[in-house]
C-alpha cells in the first residue's frame, strides 16, 4: 500500500513537472512569435528611405534565431527569436513612435536616436515599454509635452530626449524614477523646474542646455514666486560638456518655428538698431558690427553656445599642425578630439577685421538655420584675441578633395553617389532661397564649401559672405572681402544674388561630372573652361566624352549624365534672368535620381512658408 502511494505521488510529481514545462514552452513560443510580429509591425510602420530595414529585415525565414541577424537587433540568445536590444540609430527613419514595440515583450534597450521621427511620445508609453531600462529618442523631431506616464517606466536607467521639440514642463514625478542614472533633455523648448531625482542623479548644465525657461538643479535657481522651492538652485554657465552632447547627437536637430520666429524678430531688431543706421539711404555703405562690444557678444551667446578656449586648445593639442584639415583665406580648420573620442572641427579665423565680420555673419546665419544639408554649428569662442567657430566634424572632407584627390589615391565617387551629393546641395540651396524663414543667399558656393559626412550626405558650409533678407523688404548684406555691410534694393535681389548662387551651383555640377575645376576638351583649344565646354556640348552633344570624368564613361550612366549636364548648362546661362530657380533645379536633379531611391522632399519645399 505504501509503495502504491509512493508510485502515485511520483506520477503526480512528473505530471505537474510536465505540465509546467509544457506551459512554459507554450509561453516561450508565444513570446517568440510576438517578437517576430513586433519587428514586422515596426518595419511596416516606419518609412525607411535609405533601405536599412528593407535590405536586412527579411522575414522569409522560419529558422530559430533568424531575427537575431537583423541590423540593429540583439537577442537574448542567438538561437532564439527573442529581442533583447533594438538599436535603430542613424538610419534616417521617418514616422511616429511605433506602438508595436509592445509586442517585443523581453525588450530591455530601445534606441531610435538620430532619425527624423516626429509626433508625440504615446501617452501609454509605460504600457509599451514597461521593462525597458534604456530609452534613447534623442535627435529626432518629436514634439508636444513629455507624457506623465513615462514616470511609470520604473526600470529606466537611461532616458535621453535631447535635440527634439518637446514643450511644456518636465513631469514632476520623473523624480520618482529611483533607478535613473542618466537623463538628458537639452535643445528642446521646455520650461519650469528640473526634478530633484530620488536616485541622487543631478546632471550637468549640458543635460538641460538650450531650453528657454528651465530652472533648478544644476541650472539657475527658479523664481520662488513661480516654482516650488524643492528644486535646488545653481550658477548658470556654458561648459565644454555641451560640446560632447551636441557633437554626439546633432544630425537631425530642429527647433520650434514659433520660438525661432521670436528669436529671429528680436535679432533683426537688434541688427537694425545697433548694427545699421536706420536713417541711411539704401545701398549706402554702413558700419558692420565688431566683436569688441560685450553687449554684442552677449547677443550672440543667446543664439549659439559660447565655448571655452582652454578646452578647445586641449582638444586640438594646442592647434598643432598635425591636426590641420583645411586652410583658406579666412583661417585654418583643425580637427579636435574630445576626451570621449568624439571629433569636432574648429575654425581658427585670421586676425583681421574683415574676418571678424565674417564670424558674425556665420554665427548669425547658422545659429538661426537648421537643415540636413547645412553644416551644424556647435559653438564659438572669443578669448585671448582668438576667434574660433566650432562645427561637427565631417569625416569625408570636402567635395573638391574627393573629386581631385592627392596623386596616387583612387577616385571614390561613383555616379549614383555624385548624384546624391548634387541633390543634397540643390535641396539645401532651394531651402535657403525659398523655404527658410529668412531669404538667404550664400554667395560662396563651390566644391570646397560642400562638406561630406560619413554617409556622403553633403553639408553646405562657409557662410561668411551670406546675404539675408526678411520678407518685409528689409535686406542686409554681410561683407565680402573688404566691403562693409550694405542694404540692397529688392529689385537687385534675384539678378545680383540669388541667380549668382544658381550659377555657382552649376559650376559644382560640372565639377561632379568632369572631376575637374578647369578643362581643355579639344586639341584646338577652342574650349578651355568648364562653362565654354558645357555650352558647346549642350548645343551639339559633340565632345561629350572629352570632358566627362573617365571613371564615369562606359558605366551605363551617359544618359543621366547628359540630363544633369543640361541642367548645369541652364544654371550657368550668361544672362541671370534666364537661369532657373533652385527649386526647379532640385526638381530636375531629383527626377534623375528617382531610379536610385534617393529621397526627395520637393513637395515639402513647395508647401507655404511658415510665418
Amino acid at each position: 500500500m505504501m509503495v502504491l502511494e509512493m508510485r502515485t505521488a511520483s506520477c503526480l510529481v512528473w505530471f505537474h513537472l510536465f505540465l509546467v514545462l509544457f506551459i512554459a514552452r507554450f509561453d516561450a513560443s508565444h513570446a517568440v512569435l510576438s517578437d517576430i510580429e513586433c519587428l514586422k509591425s515596426i518595419k511596416a510602420a516606419l518609412e525607411d528611405p535609405f533601405g536599412y530595414l528593407n535590405s536586412s529585415w527579411n522575414f522569409n525565414n522560419n529558422t530559430e534565431g533568424f531575427i537575431c541577424s537583423f541590423r540593429g537587433v540583439d537577442c537574448w540568445h542567438p538561437d532564439e527569436n527573442k529581442v533583447l536590444n533594438l538599436s535603430l540609430s542613424d538610419m534616417g527613419l521617418k514616422g511616429t513612435f511605433p506602438s508595436a514595440v509592445v509586442n517585443c515583450t523581453s525588450l530591455m534597450n530601445l534606441d531610435f536616436s538620430n532619425n527624423t521621427l516626429s509626433g508625440t511620445i504615446p501617452s501609454d508609453i509605460s504600457h509599451l515599454i514597461g521593462f525597458v531600462t534604456t530609452l534613447d529618442l534623442s535627435s529626432n523631431n518629436f514634439s508636444g509635452e513629455i507624457p506623465a506616464s513615462i514616470t511609470n517606466c520604473s526600470y529606466l536607467n537611461v532616458l535621453k530626449l535631447d535635440h527634439n521639440r518637446f514643450t511644456g514642463q518636465l513631469p514632476p514625478k520623473l523624480a520618482l524614477l529611483s533607478r535613473l542614472k542618466l537623463f538628458t533633455v537639452s535643445d528642446n523648448l521646455l520650461t519650469g523646474p528640473v526634478p530633484n531625482f530620488q536616485s541622487g542623479w543631478v546632471g550637468t548644465i549640458d543635460s538641460y542646455a538650450n531650453n528657454p525657461q528651465l530652472c533648478g538643479g544644476p541650472l539657475e535657481a527658479c523664481n520662488s514666486d513661480e516654482h516650488e522651492s524643492e528644486f535646488d538652485p545653481f550658477k548658470i554657465g556654458f561648459a565644454i560638456g555641451y560640446v560632447v552632447s551636441t557633437a554626439a547627437t546633432l544630425i537631425s536637430f530642429s527647433v520650434s518655428w514659433l520660438q525661432l520666429k521670436n528669436v529671429m524678430e528680436i535679432t533683426v531688431l537688434y541688427i537694425e538698431h545697433n548694427m545699421f543706421s536706420r536713417r541711411k539711404e539704401e545701398n549706402q555703405l554702413l558700419h558692420f558690427p565688431t566683436l569688441k562690444n560685450k553687449n554684442e557678444i552677449a547677443q550672440l551667446e543667446k543664439l549659439v553656445n559660447k565655448m571655452s578656449y582652454a578646452e578647445l586648445c586641449k582638444a586640438t593639442d594646442n592647434f598643432r599642425g598635425d591636426n590641420i584639415i583645411g586652410e583658406g583665406k579666412s583661417g585654418t580648420m583643425y580637427k579636435a578630439t574630445l576626451q570621449n573620442g568624439w571629433f569636432l572641427a574648429v575654425k581658427r579665423l585670421s586676425d583681421s577685421p574683415q574676418f571678424e565680420s565674417q564670424i558674425v555673419s556665420e554665427l548669425l546665419a547658422l545659429a538661426r538655420m537648421r537643415h540636413d544639408n547645412l553644416i551644424p554649428l556647435l559653438g564659438f569662442c572669443m578669448e585671448n584675441n582668438e576667434r574660433l567657430l566650432v562645427y561637427k566634424h565631417m569625416s569625408n572632407g570636402n567635395l573638391h578633395d574627393c573629386l581631385q584627390p592627392v596623386q596616387g589615391e583612387a577616385k571614390i565617387l561613383e555616379w549614383p553617389l555624385r548624384l546624391k551629393i548634387a541633390m543634397g546641395v540643390a535641396r539645401g540651396l532651394a531651402w535657403l532661397h525659398h523655404k527658410c524663414i529668412f531669404r538667404v543667399v550664400h554667395r560662396n558656393i563651390n566644391s570646397r564649401s560642400v562638406l561630406l559626412d560619413r554617409y556622403f550626405e553633403p553639408k553646405i558650409s562657409n557662410f561668411g559672405c551670406t546675404i539675408m533678407s526678411n520678407y518685409g523688404g528689409a535686406m542686409f548684406v554681410y561683407p565680402k572681402e573688404n566691403d562693409s555691410g550694405l542694404f540692397v534694393n529688392s529689385g537687385d535681389w534675384e539678378s545680383d544674388f540669388v541667380k549668382k548662387d544658381v550659377h555657382d551651383f552649376g559650376i559644382v555640377l560640372l565639377e561632379l561630372i568632369t572631376g575637374k575645376e578647369t578643362i581643355t576638351t579639344s586639341s584646338s583649344g577652342l574650349h578651355n573652361t568648364l562653362v565654354e565646354w558645357i555650352n558647346h556640348v549642350a548645343k551639339s552633344s559633340c565632345g561629350f566624352n572629352e570632358g566627362i570624368d573617365k571613371n564615369l564613361i562606359g558605366q551605363g550612366f551617359d544618359g543621366e549624365i547628359l540630363q544633369v549636364l543640361r541642367i548645369a548648362s541652364e544654371c550657368v546661362h550668361p544672362f541671370p534672368y534666364e537661369r532657373p530657380k533652385m527649386l526647379q533645379v532640385y526638381k530636375g536633379i531629383s527626377h534623375v535620381g528617382e531610379k536610385y531611391g534617393i529621397p526627395c522632399d520637393f513637395g515639402m519645399l513647395l508647401q507655404p512658408r511658415r510665418s
